[in-house]
């Protein structure tokens, strides 16, 4: 077309004012659409940097949030039933046996550092698997006993006044939040007052501190009020005190699991002297 154009030699300023008209109709289809494009190239540049710069913002806020989620520690509480023993095998595989009536608590998953378990309330025997790089520490209120891998039972009953620590195997470091109480090793006791916050380092004999997992129950030189929290978890009692208060002597007692409560009852009110009526679940004392 535009070679037809040249070629004519009449009416040439018509055919230059064509020849223009045609140029610019030629550069409005092929340079404006070029601008189009370049516009949309420069908006599509845009979207696809807000879109990876929200990407970014979802993946780096998903990654904080399961950070952070992993280092939330989700805990597990488990309570031996009164009247029944448990035993609870911990994320490690460490054992541990619950009285009746105990309650601990423990992570679904141990941290990569450390180990820690929180006795409640109660009394726990602990075979821990050894691990030299998390050391396992068992919390009871201010007082923390720190292993790498041994046995021992804790004892710790909210109403009664002292903690009581017996290491079967191993060797075991105790402290609080101050002080530290030394190492324990095999059949080595330590006695903590919760109040005065003193305690006592002791190398028995026997192993009678954990017999509560056999088929005797033996109590040596204990106040009549650790007798009644035995037996009220054991057998899941209540002790009613009616017109007296809690005798202050101490006891040395030998149960058998085998005897019933009404047996169990006869033989307290013979070494204490008082009246002991059984009632349901009340054991009535005057």
């Amino acid at each position: 077309m535009m070679h037809e154009f040249d070629s004519e030699t009449d009416s040439k300023p018509l055919k230059e004012g064509l020849k223009q008209a045609l140029w610019e109709r030629i550069e409005m289809q092929t340079v404006a659409p070029a601008k189009v494009r370049q516009l949309n190239m420069i908006w599509l540049k845009v979207a696809a940097a807000l879109v990876l710069a929200i990407l970014g913002g979802i993946l780096y806020s998903g990654k904080f949030f399961n950070h952070n989620a992993g280092d939330r520690m989700v805990y597990q509480t488990v309570t031996a039933p009164k009247g029944q023993m448990t035993q609870v095998t911990l994320p490690d595989n460490t054992v541990v046996q619950l009285n009746a009536g105990t309650t601990i608590k423990f992570p679904v998953k141990f941290s990569d550092k450390k180990r820690e378990v929180f006795l409640l309330d109660g009394e726990a025997f602990f075979e821990v698997e050894h691990d030299a790089l998390k050391p396992f520490l068992v919390h009871t209120a201010k007082v923390t006993t720190q292993v790498l891998g041994t046995s021992f039972n804790i004892k710790f009953y909210n109403e009664l006044s002292d903690i009581r620590l017996f290491v079967k195997t191993g060797k075991v470091e105790v402290h609080d939040q101050t002080h530290t109480f030394g190492m324990y090793t095999p059949r080595q006791l330590l006695i903590y007052n919760k109040q005065s916050q003193s305690f006592i380092k002791q190398q028995i004999a026997d192993d009678h501190s954990i017999s509560w997992m056999s088929d005797e129950l033996i109590l040596d030189n204990v106040s009549f009020k650790e007798v009644a929290v035995y037996l009220q978890n054991r057998y899941n009692i209540n002790f009613r005190y009616l017109g007296t208060k809690p005798n202050r002597q101490h006891y040395s007692v030998r149960l058998p699991n085998k005897l019933t409560i009404k047996q169990v009852v006869d033989i307290l009110q013979v070494i204490d002297g008082r009246s002991y009526k059984l009632q349901g679940n009340t054991v009535n004392i005057k």
